[in-house]
C-alpha cells in the first residue's frame, strides 16, 4: 500500500508540471505531494525521499524550493551516499552547488564515529561544531576527542583537522591539543601497555605510542617504569609514504634506561654497565619497479638489554643484525650491493664493507635449449674475535672477486620425464689477507694473495606422475582428489679445492640442520668449500582437491629425500659422515580448516637413530578453542614440547593456556595461564601468570597486565 500511494503522490506531480518535474530530483513519500505553484515549493510529508544521482535523502518531510534549489528536511534525517550513511535532526541541501548544513547529526563508518551539534560545507570541505570522534562504538570506556571545531578537507589528500582536541577514555580526559590533523586511510594512533610484578624488575609499566604527525609519519615514544630499575624512555616513528614512483616503509623503536638494579653479566661474562639501550630500525623503499632498497639497523648496549626490558623484541629476534642492501632488477639481471656490520661489540659478524654483485638470471643460448647464468662479485670481508679471545688482536680480512658459471640442457626424454645435464665452475681471487697467527695452527699459511678455481658436474632427472580419482567426502570438503608424485635424482661432483689453510676464512659453514644446497654457484660458505660427490634421491608426493572458488585446495605433501656421499666430510659434531648420510621426511597434512599438521624430520641412516624432529599439530574448533601441540628434538641436545591452548568464554572473555616441557631435564621450563577480555571495541587487555623453573635471567613467578587498543 505504501508503495502505491508513492507512485500514485507522484504521479499526480508528473501531471501538475512536466516541465518542473524535467528540472527537480526525484521526491516521494507516503502521504500525496503538497505543491504550491506560487512559491514553486513541493513539500513530501511521512517517509519522504529525496534522490540526486547517488544520494538519497530519507526525512519525515522535504521541503523542496525549485527556484531556489534548495531541499529543507525535517526529523530523522538520514543521507545514504556511497556506502556512507549520516543522520540529523534537520538538514538544508543546496542542490545545485552540493552545499548543505544540519543539525545535530550523527556519522562515521567503522570503526570511527562522529557526533556533533550543527555542521555545514560541501562534500570536499565541512566543518562541525561540537564534535566528538569515538574510535570503536561510544562506550563509557571509550577512547574518542572532543573538538570545539573538526574541518574535513578533500583535495586529493583527505584529512580531519581538530581545533583544541582533548583526548578522553569515556569522559575522562588525559590529553590535549591545540590542533591535532588525522590523516584518512593512515592507522590514527597506537597505544600498547604493560604492567605487572617481577622479581628482577620490580613493579613495571610499558608502554609504547605513536601519533600522526603529517599523512605518511607516526611519532611517539616508549616509556617504561620500574620500580626496581628505574626508566626506559625513548623515541619511536612508523613512516609510510606511498606515490606512483615510489614506496616507502619503515619504523624506528629506540629506549634508554640508568639501570639501578642487578645486571649480571653478558654473553662474554663481562660485567653490564648501568648505562644500557637500544635502537631499532626497519626500512623498505621501492623506486619505480626496478629498485628495491633494504635496510635494517639492531644496536644494542649489551646482549641482555631487550631480554631483560622489551623480550618481546628479544623472542623475535635474539640475534640482531645490521645491514643495508640496494638491488637493481633488470630483464634478465640483478645488480646489488650489500653491507653488512657490527654495531654490536658481543657479537662475530662476517663484515661486508660492501659486496657489489652481479647476477646474470638463467637464459637461452639463442635456439640451442641450452641455458646459462652467472654471477661475479667483490667483496670486502672484516671478522673481529678480540672481544671473545683476548689472545686475539688482529683482526681476519680479505679483498674477495667470485666469478660463477653455470650452464645446463634439459632433455625431455617423454612427456613425464625430464633428463638435465649440468656443468658449472666457480673461481676466487683473495687479496689482502690478514690473519691473526694465535688463530690457528694453519693461519702461518696464509698469503696475502690466493687463487683457487672449482668445477661442477652433474645432472638432475625429474619424473612427474599424476591420478585423478572422484573422490567425494563433505566432512573433508573432498570434490575430487588429485595425487602428484615427483621422483628426483640429483648428482653432483665439486672439485677439490686443494688447501683451504691459505684462505683467511670468514664466510664459513655455518650449523644449519636444513638440507643442504647443492648447486656450487647458490652456496654461501665460499672459503670453507670441499671436495664434494654425491647423489640426492627424492620423492615428493602432492594431494590436491577442487578449491570451492577456483583451482586447487593442498590436502597434504609427503617428501622423502636421501642423500648418498661418494666423499665424506666432517659432521656438525665433528664425527665424520656416512656413505648414507642422512634421510629427510618432511609431512604437511591439512585437510580441512580446523586440522593441520606438519613434521619434519631428518634420520641418520646406516644406524636408524633419529637425529632431528620437528612437529606442529594445530586443531580449531571454529571460533570456540584452538588447540596446539608442537615438538623439537635434536638428538643429545634438545627435546622439547610445547602445548598451547585458547577457549573463548563468551564474546568478550577467552582462556589461554601454555606451557613447555623439557624432556632432558624432566622440568616445565615454563607455564603461562591468562584471561584474555574484550571492553567494548576500544580495548583489549590480558591477564596472564607465568611460571619459569631456573631461568636464566627472567622471574621465576611473574604477573603481567597488557593493555592494548584494538586495531580496525
Amino acid at each position: 500500500m505504501p508503495r502505491l500511494a508513492r507512485i500514485l503522490s507522484f504521479s499526480l506531480y508528473a501531471t501538475l508540471s512536466s516541465q518542473l518535474f524535467a528540472a527537480l530530483p526525484e521526491l516521494s513519500s507516503i502521504e500525496p505531494l503538497e505543491f504550491d505553484e506560487g512559491a514553486q515549493r513541493l513539500v513530501a510529508r511521512g517517509d519522504a525521499r529525496l534522490d540526486v544521482e547517488n544520494t538519497r535523502m530519507r526525512a519525515d518531510s522535504i521541503t523542496y524550493y525549485q527556484e531556489l534549489g534548495l531541499a529543507d528536511a525535517l526529523g530523522n534525517v538520514a543521507v545514504s551516499r556511497d556506502g556512507a550513511r549520516l543522520l540529523a535532526d534537520r538538514m538544508s541541501f543546496d542542490v545545485e552547488n552540493s552545499v548543505f548544513s544540519m543539525d545535530i547529526l550523527r556519522t562515521g563508518q567503522w570503526p570511527y564515529y562522529i557526533s556533533g551539534v550543527n555542521a555545514g560545507g560541501t562534500t570536499d570541505q565541512m566543518e562541525i561544531n561540537g564534535a566528538t570522534v569515538y574510535y570503536g562504538n561510544p562506550s563509557p570506556l571509550g577512547l574518542n576527542v572532543t573538538s570545539e571545531k573538526v574541518e574535513y578537507i578533500d583535495d586529493g589528500e583527505k584529512r580531519v583537522k581538530m581545533h583544541g582536541a582533548t583526548l578522553r577514555v569515556g569522559n575522562v580526559p588525559f590529553f590535549y591539543l591545540p590542533t591535532y590533523t588525522y590523516y584518512v586511510g593512515t592507522s590514527p594512533y597506537y597505544l600498547d601497555v604493560n604492567g605487572g610484578v617481577d622479581n628482577e624488575l620490580g613493579a613495571y609499566i610499558q608502554t609504547t605510542t605513536l601519533f600522526p604527525v603529517n599523512s605518511w609519519l607516526r611519532l611517539g615514544a616508549n616509556l617504561d617504569i620500574y620500580s626496581a630499575r628505574g626508566v626506559l624512555a625513548g623515541p619511536t616513528a612508523q613512516y609510510v609514504y606511498h606515490s606512483e614512483k615510489q614506496r616507502v616503509v619503515g619504523s624506528i623503536s629506540t629506549a634508554a634506561i640508568s639501570d639501578s638494579g642487578t645486571r649480571d653479566e653478558d654473553i662474554l661474562g663481562n660485567p653490564i654497565a648501568s648505562n644500557r639501550g637500544f635502537a631499532e630500525w626497519r626500512h623498505k623503499h621501492h623506486i619505480g619497479e626496478r629498485f628495491t632498497a633494504t635496510a635494517q639497523l639492531s644496536y644494542w648496549s649489551d646482549s641482555e638489554v631487550t631480554r631483560d626490558f622489551r623480550d618481546d623484541y628479544f623472542s623475535d629476534n635474539q640475534n640482531p643484525d645490521t645491514f643495508i642492501e640496494g638491488v637493481y632488477a633488470g630483464d634478465n639481471y640483478l645488480v646489488s650491493a650489500f653491507g653488512r656490520f657490527r654495531p654490536n661489540e658481543f657479537q662475530i659478524i662476517q663484515e661486508r664493507l660492501p659486496e657489489v654483485r652481479a647476477d646474470l638470471l638463467p637464459v637461452p643460448i639463442f635456439n640451442t635449449g641450452i641455458y646459462h647464468r652467472a654471477s661475479a662479485s667483490y667483496a670486502m670481508l672484516r671478522e673481529d674475535y678480540s672481544d671473545f679471545f683476548p689472545l686475539l688482536e688482529d683482526e681476519t680480512e680479505a679483498d674477495r672477486f667470485d666469478l660463477t658459471y653455470r650452464i645446463e640442457r634439459p632433455f625431455l626424454v617423454t612427456d613425464w620425464l625430464t633428463f638435465t645435464p649440468l656443468a658449472g665452475a666457480r673461481f676466487t681471487q683473495y687479496d689482502n689477507q690478514s690473519i691473526d697467527t694465535n688463530f690457528s695452527a694453519g693461519a702461518a699459511l696464509v698469503e696475502d694473495s690466493y687463487s683457487r678455481d672449482l668445477y661442477e658436474l652433474g645432472f638432475d632427472l625429474e619424473a612427474r606422475i599424476y591420478a585423478n580419482y572422484p573422490t567425494l567426502n563433505k566432512t573433508w570438503d573432498i570434490d575430487g582428489l588429485r595425487h602428484l608424485v615427483r621422483p628426483v635424482i640429483r648428482y653432483r661432483y665439486y672439485s677439490d679445492p686443494d688447501s683451504i689453510n691459505e684462505i683467511a676464512a670468514i664466510d664459513r659453514q655455518a650449523f644449519d640442520l636444513d638440507r643442504p644446497l647443492l648447486d656450487l654457484s647458490d652456496l654461501r660458505n665460499i672459503d670453507s668449500l670441499a671436495e664434494t660427490h654425491l647423489v640426492r634421491l627424492g620423492v615428493e608426493n602432492l594431494y590436491q582437491t577442487r578449491a570451492a572458488g577456483y583451482g586447487s585446495r593442498t590436502l597434504a605433501a609427503l617428501n622423502f629425500y636421501q642423500d648418498i656421499l661418494f666423499e665424506q666430510n666432517t659432521r656438525y659434531d665433528g664425527d665424520e659422515q656416512d656413505t648414507f648420510n642422512a634421510t629427510w621426511v618432511e609431512l604437511i597434512i591439512q585437510p580441512a580448516p580446523w586440522l593441520k599438521f606438519d613434521l619434519a624430520s631428518r634420520f641418520q641412516t646406516e644406524s636408524l637413530t633419529l637425529e632431528e624432529l620437528r612437529t606442529r599439530t594445530s586443531i580449531l574448533s571454529g571460533e570456540i578453542w584452538q588447540i596446539g601441540l608442537s615438538t623439537d628434538l635434536l638428538n643429545n641436545q634438545i627435546d622439547q614440547y610445547r602445548l598451547d591452548f585458547t577457549y573463548r568464554l563468551n564474546e568478550r572473555y577467552a582462556f589461554l593456556m601454555d606451557t613447555r616441557f623439557d624432556a632432558e631435564t624432566g622440568d616445565f621450563t615454563r607455564f603461562s595461564v591468562g584471561i584474555r577480555s574484550r571492553i567494548g571495541s576500544t580495548w583489549e587487555v590480558l591477564y596472564a601468570l607465568t611460571f619459569r623453573e631456573d631461568a636464566h635471567r627472567e622471574s621465576d613467578l611473574e604477573f603481567n597486565i597488557s593493555l592494548k587498543l584494538a586495531q580496525p
